[in-house]
């Protein structure tokens, strides 16, 4: 049983999950055998996509992600918005610097769900903004995973 479970987690693909924001990005982790998304951290976004990406990229290095799921801010009737432009300029970078395949995940109402679980939370504001942005990208990473692709 030992060995079916080293073979497994050999075999499974881990995955960052990005909530970009041009002041914070928030990244999660999972992968595709376990399938749950965790949060991980809170990056300072330079509001320049080739350096977001970058700073995404080497991330994904360090980590040993293969994949990206980014979070795309489609209006409440399924439009794209000025911001939706701008996430899909990121998303192409980071797959030209990275090489890695970059997925993109609907996120709407991801930021009022992470504001609902940290609002009974006793922190000050900045710490509660620096956590809404990972639970963001947790949020997106798992909806992302729970649909299975």
């Amino acid at each position: 049983m030992v060995a079916s479970v080293k073979l497994m987690s050999l075999m499974s693909l881990r995955i960052l999950g990005i909530d970009y924001g041009r002041k914070r990005i928030g990244v999660a982790v999972g992968d595709d055998a376990v399938r749950v998304a965790t949060p991980h951290t809170t990056i300072a976004g330079r509001n320049e996509v080739t350096r977001d990406a970058r700073t995404i990229a080497d991330l994904a290095t360090a980590e040993g992600a293969g994949e990206f799921v980014v979070g795309l801010p489609l209006t409440a009737d399924g439009q794209e918005s000025e911001q939706t432009v701008h996430i899909r300029k990121f998303a192409s970078e980071l797959a030209r610097l990275s090489g890695k395949p970059v997925h993109l995940q609907d996120e709407h109402l991801t930021s009022y769900a992470a504001e609902e679980v940290l609002r009974e939370a006793a922190l000050t504001r900045k710490k509660k903004k620096a956590l809404t942005d990972r639970i963001a990208a947790q949020k997106i990473l798992q909806a992302w995973l729970d649909r299975g692709t």
